[in-house]
């Protein structure tokens, strides 16, 4: 059933603030509008599955922020979603894509004073811990997950961006009932601190802690994360590390760590582009928990195109990814392979090769065609070892107007 989307406290302040229109008019007539149009089929056989699910999606987004006036400004936007094509007997695509109706996903004001800027309401959020889907990762689809959070920043201290935030509601891509999702309290909130600076050539540098509070001690979650890119003749090498308290683990389950390593650039042949990225967990026992919103599930390194971060989280697992990314006509084309170890999870190796087509066919009209086959092992199988395949594919058609 179609959702009625209420106005958030934010909203009606922009509404009230329209009631001085002799005040405020400039700001509203210079106001900037923006959306997309989306649509988008999956196919996928998770794990070996006799028959694919499959789905095709249609929606996109609509946003309109004012003028400055006096440092204040305002914002909404809404996504809407209709699922046109529903082959969904296995719930593949339940928590991503299988979601019809409206929301009213960003809804905030805005307040800049000198180098400091507040925001609050209704949010997308995009940081290594906190983060909604990411266009052109594996958390993209049709639909993006959004925040109800309060968020301080900072540029005073040159070349550096401090940030605080207080997370109150989290709305999901989908309700996982074929609706969109509600923003919903999260935990008893969650708190973040982000950092970034840029004051060394070539050199940035990224940290944040997230602190969530469970709404009972059993549920406390708190992850701290790194992680340096330095830029030299043209490739960019990275590192990252994470270490997470989820303590809704087993007792010796419960604090994971992650370290990664990645290069790419130019390979010096045509124009051709490489990449390649290492991630290990050093726990026996813990997985890593890497964050809030569906985006941080591509903040590993290792972070598959289709599949996400998911796999090199596990406890014990190192994982290794490589990729070439080609330019061909007016597409670039990027094929990659990837293999995770983990000798201690119930799922042992994964291995995975893919492709991805991204074609700009005018200037806002975007085609994107990726595919992945994965063969995980599955160790405990009652009929002994076996691989089970997954193959997914996923085209996605984008107007930004």
């Amino acid at each position: 059933m179609k959702k009625i989307v209420k106005l958030s406290l934010a909203t009606s302040l922009v509404l009230v603030g329209s009631l001085h229109a002799e005040n405020l008019s400039e700001a509203f007539a210079n106001s900037k509008v923006k959306g997309e149009i989306k649509a988008e089929y999956s196919d996928s056989n998770f794990l070996g599955k006799a028959k694919s699910d499959d789905i095709i999606g249609i929606g996109g987004s609509l946003g309109l922020k004012t003028a400055s006036y006096y440092g204040f400004t305002a914002g909404v936007t809404f996504q809407a979603s209709s699922i046109i094509n529903d082959d969904n007997n296995s719930d593949v695509f339940v928590n991503d894509l299988d979601a019809s109706g409206a929301v009213l996903s960003e809804s905030y004001i805005d307040y800049t004073i000198s180098n400091t800027n507040l925001k609050v309401g209704r949010q997308f959020m995009s940081t290594p811990l906190v983060s909604t889907a990411i266009e052109g990762k594996s958390s993209e689809s049709i639909l993006k997950d959004s925040f109800e959070a309060y968020v301080l920043t900072n540029t005073d201290i040159p070349n550096t961006i401090l940030s605080a935030a207080y997370i109150n509601k989290y709305q999901g891509k989908t309700d996982g009932l074929g609706d969109t999702s509600d923003f919903d309290k999260f935990q008893d909130g969650a708190y973040s601190i982000y950092a970034k600076n840029t004051s060394l050539e070539n050199l940035t540098l990224q940290a944040q802690y997230l602190n969530e509070d469970g709404e009972t001690k059993t549920s406390d979650k708190d992850v701290l994360y790194f992680q340096a890119d330095y830029t030299i003749a043209g490739h960019n090498l990275s590192f990252q590390a994470l270490s997470s308290t989820d303590k809704t683990q087993a007792s010796n389950a419960q604090d994971g760590e992650l370290f990664g390593l990645r290069a790419m650039g130019p390979l010096g042949i045509w124009k051709l582009g490489y990449i390649l990225a290492y991630n290990s967990s050093t726990d026996k026992n813990a997985p890593v928990y890497t964050g809030v919103g569906t985006g941080t599930s591509d903040t590993p390194f290792t972070a598959m195109p289709v599949h996400g971060g998911g796999v090199p989280t596990r406890a014990d697992t190192d994982t290794i990814v490589g990729g070439i990314i080609a330019p061909i006509a007016d597409a670039t084309v990027i094929s990659y392979a990837g293999k995770s170890s983990s000798k201690s999870h119930a799922l042992g190796d994964v291995d995975a090769i893919g492709a991805m087509v991204i074609y700009p066919i005018s200037k806002n009209f975007l085609l994107k065609i990726n595919y992945e086959h994965v063969e995980t092992e599955n160790i405990i199988n009652p009929a002994g070892i076996v691989d089970e395949d997954t193959d997914t594919t996923r085209i996605y058609l984008s107007y930004k107007f």
